[in-house]
C-alpha cells in the first residue's frame, strides 16, 4: 500500500460545506439507528471568548505514576491498552466509573484483560452505577455492548478479580504515592468527584488530570446515541453526570482537558487498525476491539476520543493547551451538562482545540505496531493561492472560491471557502489524503452550510479539481488560480 493510502486511511475526516456541497462524512454510531452528525450549537448560556494564549502543558516525568479512570467504553480501554505499552507511565490503580458500562461488570473485563497480558499487581476500582445527582444514563444496548466486552472474546472467562471501591482505592493510592500522581480521566467525572469529597486534601498530591470530555465551540455528541434528544451541545462523559464534573472543574487542580474541538479532528478507519494487529498481545487486543466496531457494528469511522486523549497526554508536542474559564451547566434541560468558557475570569482548565493529527497517529503506529517509519505527507505547493470556479450538482450552478494559504500543513487550519450563491462559507483545514485527493474539513461555517466530503486534486494543466459528495449527490467542478 502506497504511504499516501496509508496517510488517509489513518487520518481521514470529516469536513461540512453546504446543503448541496459540503466537507464531512457522517459519524455512523453503533446501532441501527443513524449517527447525525452535529448541529449548530445552540447559544450558549454565557458568552463565549477565544483566548489567544496558548500554553505548552508540561511533559510527563520519566516515571509518572498515574491513576487511570475510565467508564468502561471501547476507546477507552484501548486508551490503557497504549497507556501500559509506555515505558514511562507507571499505572497505580486502574478505575471503572459510571458511564458506558456498569463499573462492577467491566472491571472483571478489564482483570481479565490484564491477566492475559501478565499483568496482576494493578488495583482494580469500581464505582456507584450512578450519578451524583441529575445525570442521564447512557442508553441500555449500548451499556449492554460494553459489558460484553463488545463481543471480543477474553482469556479467563469464568475467573473473577478482586475489586475495591474507586473512590476510596483513588485516596488511598494519592496519599500514599512518593510523589504527585496524575490522573487519567476519560469517562465521568464521579470517581473523582467523590473521592474529592472523601478528601479534599489528595489535590496536594494530584499532580494534574487529564480528561477526555466537554465541548467548547463545537455542538455536543448527545444525538450521536439518540437522535431525537433536545440536547445538542453537551458531551457525553460531562452530560452523565453534569454535578460530578462541575465539583472537580471548581476543585482547583491542574485540569487539562481534551474536548470534542479536538477529538472530531482525528478519525480512523478499519484499515488505519491492521498495522496494530503486528504489535503486542495490547496492541492486538485494542485491533481486535476496532475490528469488531467495524465489522460486526458497521462503523464506517471513528472518533479516537479517549485513546486520543491519552497520547496527547504522553506527547505533549502533539497539542498546544491555551487556559480558559469554563463552567458546566448542572440544571435539568437543553443544555444540562454543557461546558460553557466564561470570559474575564481567571482559568481553571487547559484546553486543547486543535491537536496534530498526524502526530497522534504516528504515536499510535509506534506503540502498537511497533514501527517508527515516518507518515509520507505530500506537499500542499500545488494548491497555494487563490481558486475561483463554477460547480455543479445534477445541473444547478454555483461560484466558489477556495483559499489555501503558504503555511498550510496537515492537521491545521490554513484555508477558506466561500460559495457566495448558496451563502455558505467557512474556515478549511488539512485532515488527510485519499491517494492523490486533498481532504480539508470546515469550520466556523455560517448557517447556510450543510454535511458532506470535499476534495481538491490538482491537474497537469495547472487547475484544480473540486469534489464533494454527500446525501446531496456529487457536486464537481474545475477551479481556475485566481490573478
Amino acid at each position: 500500500m502506497n504511504r499516501r493510502k496509508m496517510l488517509l486511511l489513518i487520518i481521514g475526516a470529516i469536513c461540512l460545506l453546504s446543503l448541496v456541497v459540503g466537507c464531512g462524512v457522517p459519524v455512523t454510531t453503533l446501532t441501527a439507528t443513524p449517527t447525525l452528525t452535529p448541529v449548530p450549537p445552540t447559544s450558549t448560556v454565557i458568552p463565549i471568548v477565544v483566548s489567544t494564549v496558548t500554553t505548552e502543558p508540561t511533559s510527563p516525568a520519566r516515571k509518572t505514576l498515574l491513576i487511570y479512570d475510565d467508564d468502561g467504553s471501547w476507546d477507552g480501554t484501548a486508551a490503557l491498552f497504549y497507556l501500559l505499552s509506555q515505558p514511562e507511565i507507571s499505572i497505580l490503580a486502574v478505575n471503572i466509573s459510571y458511564g458506558e458500562a456498569h463499573p462492577q461488570v467491566y472491571i472483571q473485563n478489564i482483570g481479565r484483560a490484564l491477566d492475559s497480558f501478565g499483568i496482576q499487581d494493578i488495583p482494580l476500582g469500581a464505582g456507584q452505577d450512578a450519578p451524583l445527582a441529575n445525570g442521564a444514563p447512557f442508553p441500555d444496548w449500548l451499556r449492554q455492548r460494553s459489558d460484553n466486552f463488545w463481543n471480543v472474546p477474553l482469556p479467563n472467562a469464568g475467573k473473577t478479580y478482586p475489586v475495591q471501591y474507586a473512590p476510596e482505592l483513588m485516596v488511598s493510592t494519592i496519599n500514599q504515592a512518593s510523589e504527585p500522581v496524575t490522573i487519567f480521566l476519560s469517562g465521568t467525572f464521579t470517581n473523582l468527584a467523590q473521592a474529592l469529597r472523601i478528601d479534599p486534601g489528595i489535590r496536594d498530591n494530584i499532580a494534574a488530570v487529564y480528561i477526555m470530555g466537554g465541548g467548547v465551540y463545537v455542538p455536543g455528541n448527545i444525538t450521536n446515541l439518540i437522535p431525537d434528544s433536545s440536547n445538542k451541545v453537551a458531551e457525553w462523559n460531562i452530560y452523565a453526570d453534569p454535578q460530578a464534573a462541575k465539583e472537580v472543574f471548581e476543585a482547583g487542580l491542574e485540569l487539562y482537558l481534551v474536548p470534542l474541538d479536538a477529538t472530531n479532528k482525528v478519525i480512523f478507519h478499519k484499515a488505519d487498525i491492521l498495522p496494530w494487529h503486528t504489535g503486542d498481545e495490547k496492541a492486538n487486543l485494542a485491533a481486535n476491539i476496532f475490528d469488531k466496531l467495524f465489522t460486526e457494528y458497521g462503523l464506517k469511522q471513528v472518533e479516537i476520543f479517549d485513546l486520543g486523549a491519552a497520547v496527547i497526554m504522553v506527547k505533549p508536542e502533539t497539542c498546544a493547551f491555551q487556559p480558559l474559564h469554563l463552567d458546566v451547566i448542572t440544571e435539568d434541560g437543553i443544555t444540562s451538562g454543557q461546558t460553557v468558557v466564561v470570559p474575564n475570569s481567571d482559568p481553571n482548565v487547559q484546553v486543547c482545540l486543535n491537536p496534530n493529527a498526524v502526530l497522534i497517529t504516528q504515536a499510535l503506529n509506534d506503540s502498537f505496531s511497533g514501527s517508527s517509519e515516518p507518515l509520507d505527507i505530500p506537499s500542499i505547493a500545488p494548491l497555494i493561492g487563490t481558486w475561483t470556479g463554477s460547480i455543479s450538482n445534477n445541473g444547478f450552478e454555483m461560484q466558489i472560491s477556495v483559499t489555501i494559504e503558504e503555511t498550510c500543513q496537515l492537521g491545521q487550519m490554513c484555508g477558506r471557502f466561500d460559495i457566495s450563491t448558496v451563502s455558505c462559507s467557512g474556515t478549511l483545514t488539512w485532515v488527510g489524503m485519499d491517494g492523490e485527493l486533498y481532504q480539508f474539513q470546515a469550520g466556523e461555517k455560517t448557517a447556510a452550510c450543510g454535511e458532506g466530503i470535499d476534495y481538491l486534486l490538482p491537474q497537469a494543466d495547472g487547475t484544480i479539481m473540486y469534489i464533494s459528495r454527500g446525501d446531496y449527490g456529487e457536486t464537481t467542478g474545475v477551479l481556475q488560480r485566481a490573478p
